[in-house]
């Protein structure tokens, strides 16, 4: 081969091999670029849902036993009082709810007992105390209807023969007032306590009752 010929292969594979060697450094270079130490990123999180926001829903029930005292018509007693109450709130703005509840209503006492079925609408305010806490009031009016049993006397030496024994119902529209503080141990669920009074306002036999009662749900 031609010397002139050797000198130009030379010459194109040096200049082949020196563009391979700068397109490999700058390659490199690339990848390994890297953002300024003192840059920061920040990443926009979504504000925490809190209880009682506007469009929420919660599910609850005032449930347990509750240690009352009931004065019929001029006429008090302690009794023990076996409440199931649930019900359904909507929050139509922030803090302020409306909603409903179905009741069933067992008390025992001595001389009798009585079962009294309610459903009616109820409206709330949800005071944020902390966090955590919160205190949630509730006031509402019902249709009551409440069957009584008066179980009477036994005759001694009767046999067994009861007197006095009767039942008797009553329909009546009720005042309801709720106001639990509530806790809220996690997201979306909620347990709490506080003072419940129940008026009737109409009807035959119009009873107050005062009591502490209990109440648990969730919220979507």
């Amino acid at each position: 081969m031609p010397i002139p010929n050797l000198l130009r292969n030379a010459a194109l594979t040096s200049l082949t091999l020196g563009g391979l060697g700068l397109a490999v450094p700058a390659r490199a270079a690339d990848v390994e670029v890297r953002a300024p130490a003192d840059t920061s990123v920040s990443v926009r999180r979504a504000p925490a849902l809190r209880f009682g926001e506007k469009g929420q829903m919660a599910i609850s029930s005032d449930v347990g036993l509750s240690v009352s005292n009931t004065s019929v018509s001029g006429v008090s007693g302690s009794s023990t009082v076996l409440v199931l109450r649930p019900a359904i709130d909507f929050f139509i703005a922030d803090s302020w709810s409306v909603g409903g509840f179905l009741g069933v209503e067992y008390a025992s006492a001595p001389g009798g007992s009585s079962t009294s079925v309610s459903i009616g609408p109820r409206v709330g305010y949800n005071a944020e105390l902390t966090k955590r806490l919160s205190l949630w009031p509730k006031a509402g009016l019902a249709i009551a209807r409440t069957s009584q049993t008066d179980e009477g006397a036994v005759l001694p030496g009767g046999g067994g023969t009861v007197v006095g024994q009767s039942s008797e119902g009553n329909t009546s529209v009720q005042l309801n007032l709720f106001v639990p503080i509530v806790f809220h141990p996690v997201d979306h669920f909620f347990l709490g306590l506080g003072p419940a009074l129940d008026q009737d306002l109409s009807g035959d036999s119009k009873a107050t009752t005062v009591a502490v009662r209990l109440t648990i749900g969730g919220w979507i």
